[in-house]
């Protein structure tokens, strides 16, 4: 008998340092991959079914069939495997059966989604993965088209961007398939502390106000984010730039109604003015992660002190050295 082949890859998850929304009207953004992973387990057998299950994202295991996998008929959204039905789509090939174990259970807290990109991440992971058992070479524009297939066309893919090349990315979109990614650095002594809310947050709802508004406004609060984000990569004075690039971001949320700075992030801000950083939402907004930046340490401190106080959590993110890695 065959012995199974087994596969299994990881891929980080991400926080939006700056340029949320402006990403979508051509402006660069900054990325951080963070040391929260996505993993996907493959197990090729001689069953002539998949038993699929999932770690974190909480859905009954399943039993799936091949050739439903390549069927044209998408299966149930919160279906454990929805994402590989997706991925096994666009490959056109997979194996006749075996275990699938898809864990993203880094990318919650209290039951509750952080906002840290797990959807991208597990995106990549699966796809890695499942090119690892076919022995193909993974590519990053497959990745991109199976994560825009799966939000509906939506979004910048600045989160599959981070997952499949880890590290800090200054990220454009544009017209190629392949966004423009490349390495950045922070300025030395630049101080980062992350707060999650407590509350998860809808990125496609907010992308749907966003279209919404700029159906009928003339968006220049978004032009104005968007020149914003771009400064920010050339400032000399980068807590300061952060500031101004704050105040656009939140007359961009007046300007589209988009809930953006929630009541959460409206107290964190609150406690940042008091302790001397500059706070901001991360992504859409809403919910999940806020992080802080400033250059003295002890302030830094101060803010994450204030914020535990509040009821907030504080969460000690990293930048992930790597993007996606596939072994086996």
């Amino acid at each position: 008998m065959t012995a199974p082949v087994r596969i299994e890859s990881t891929a980080p998850g991400k926080v939006v340092l700056w340029g949320e929304y402006a990403v979508l009207h051509g402006a660069p953004a900054l990325v951080m991959a963070v040391n929260r992973y996505a993993r996907c387990r493959l197990s090729a057998t001689a069953d002539s079914a998949w038993r699929c299950r999932s770690e974190g994202f909480t859905a009954a295991g399943e039993t799936i069939t091949r050739s439903r996998l390549l069927e044209s008929s998408p299966p149930p959204p919160a279906a454990c495997w929805a994402l590989l039905w997706h991925v096994v789509r666009h490959l056109q090939a997979f194996p006749d059966g075996g275990e699938a174990t898809f864990d993203t259970a880094g990318f919650h807290a209290e039951g509750r989604k952080l906002g840290l990109g797990s959807s991208a991440a597990l995106c990549v992971a699966v796809y890695g993965a499942a090119c690892g058992l076919l022995g193909r070479r993974p590519e990053p524009s497959a990745a991109f088209d199976i994560h825009h297939r799966l939000q509906g066309g939506k979004g910048s893919g600045i989160d599959v961007a981070a997952a499949w090349h880890g590290g800090l990315l200054r990220f454009r979109r544009g017209a190629e398939p392949v966004p423009a990614a490349e390495p950045w650095s922070l300025p030395a002594g630049l101080e980062l502390r992350f707060v999650w809310t407590g509350t998860s947050a809808s990125t496609g709802a907010h992308l749907g106000r966003l279209g919404t508004w700029l159906d009928a406004a003339d968006g220049i609060e978004l032009r104005d984010l968007a020149q914003a984000s771009a400064a920010l990569f050339d400032a000399a004075a980068l807590p300061d730039a952060l500031a101004h690039y704050v105040d656009a971001l939140r007359a961009l949320d007046r300007a589209a109604a988009l809930g953006i700075f929630s009541p959460a992030h409206d107290h964190l801000h609150r406690l940042a003015i008091d302790t001397g950083v500059v706070y901001k939402p991360c992504g859409a907004g809403g919910g999940d992660i806020g992080a802080a930046f400033t250059d003295d340490a002890d302030a830094a401190d101060r803010f994450v002190a204030r914020a535990r106080q509040a009821g907030y959590l504080p969460l000690a993110l990293e930048t992930a050295s790597h993007g996606l890695e596939v072994t086996g």
